[in-house]
């Protein structure tokens, strides 16, 4: 997906060799000295190709409707303030691959405002997503049965709706990013809770997903589950979620292009992250993550959420056997309260930069997708 990742017409590393070559032939040079130019500059391009390898990074804020009516926040918001040639996040969104967003944005805003969105996301190489429920609370049966109220469920094709909306207003639809349909539609015992089989969730989004194709055919699908959560979450939940990434695929006939955690941090994150990367892998999955502020139960202002993001990416990442393949820099609380300028810290686009401008590692970055 050429769209999705190039930044700069580079050569691949399988060209790195011949370019150099041709360049030091075109040099009648003495051999020796031919040679030794030959090294220093192929060591040069090897080296500059792996400094600018593109990150697979992801961000989301909160829509200017959730933020006013969600979260009762009368301030001004700042987010559709990015959309525009002069926004002050060049910097980062120079190097954003993807921009997910939610109904609160697709629904509520006017043709006018989501064309402007739409086309500066193209303007500037960044992909879209929505994320949201794609299970209806429908059973076997054929009528509505549990799930009112529960996360990660939504009416009868209203992913379709957002999708519609998308395409008459110029978005192309990239991604469709599912809101934990393994915990909330099997796991959970709460009240409405369904508690199907894996089986028989993957089935009904397969239903509402060939809904959306019918107007975004090339649309891809990931997974979102929460991770590292104390009881009731099972022993084995990491495990369970490999198994639900196998049902998806033995039902939908394709993969999961991404597994994401959901991070609890009062959990024991550090000892479930490193075995869920090692069994995505296995699986041949990109492991994703999410990385956020809060969670700890203390109070939260802009500063404090956004230094505890940082700190769990510096700690993340700074650890091959945790470091995701994907990392999406996400809030879906009030803070941070501004999204802009990249330049002030405590804000999203802040906190964004700051992991871009984190040294690239060796280890545990792919293409995005495995």
């Amino acid at each position: 997906m050429k769209s999705l990742t190039h930044r700069i017409d580079r050569p691949r590393p399988g060209q790195l060799g011949r370019a150099t070559i041709e360049r030091c032939d075109r040099k009648r040079i003495l051999p020796m000295r031919r040679f030794l130019l030959c090294l220093t500059l192929m060591a040069t391009a090897v080296a500059g190709a792996a400094a600018a390898r593109p990150r697979d990074v992801w961000l989301v804020g909160i829509p200017p409707w959730a933020r006013a009516n969600v979260f009762h926040d009368p301030s001004p918001s700042d987010y559709l303030d990015m959309f525009s040639p002069d926004a002050p996040w060049e910097k980062s969104a120079r190097q954003l691959r993807v921009f997910q967003t939610t109904g609160a944005l697709i629904n509520r805003e006017s043709d006018e405002t989501l064309q402007r969105v739409f086309a500066d996301l193209k303007r500037r190489h960044i992909a879209l997503a929505i994320g949201g429920g794609l299970l209806t609370g429908v059973g076997a049966s054929g009528q509505f049965e549990c799930g009112r109220g529960v996360e990660g469920f939504s009416a009868a094709g209203s992913t379709r709706v957002l999708a519609e909306r998308i395409k008459k207003n110029g978005g192309d639809l990239a991604y469709i990013v599912l809101d934990e349909p393994l915990w909330y539609g099997h796991h959970v015992s709460s009240a409405n809770a369904c508690q199907w089989s894996p089986e028989y969730l993957a089935r009904q989004i397969l239903g509402q997903l060939k809904q959306v194709r019918e107007i975004f055919p090339a649309v891809k699908v990931g997974d979102v589950e929460p991770i590292a959560a104390p009881p009731p979450q099972p022993t084995d939940w990491n495990d369970q979620v490999v198994a639900w990434t196998r049902t998806w695929r033995q039902v939908t006939g394709e993969p999961f292009v991404f597994v994401r955690a959901d991070v609890v941090w009062k959990g024991p994150w550090r000892q479930e992250l490193p075995a869920l990367k090692r069994k995505l892998h296995a699986e041949g999955l990109t492991y994703s993550l999410i990385y956020d502020g809060g969670g700890l139960g203390r109070t939260e202002t802009d500063p404090i959420w956004t230094q505890e993001a940082a700190q769990r990416f510096h700690a993340i990442e700074a650890d091959p056997q945790m470091a995701p393949d994907q990392a999406v820099i996400q809030t879906w609380v009030r803070w941070p309260s501004h999204m802009l300028p990249e330049t002030q810290p405590g804000t999203l686009t802040n906190l964004l930069l700051q992991y871009l401008s984190l040294p690239t590692p060796e280890y545990g970055r792919g293409d995005g997708e495995h």
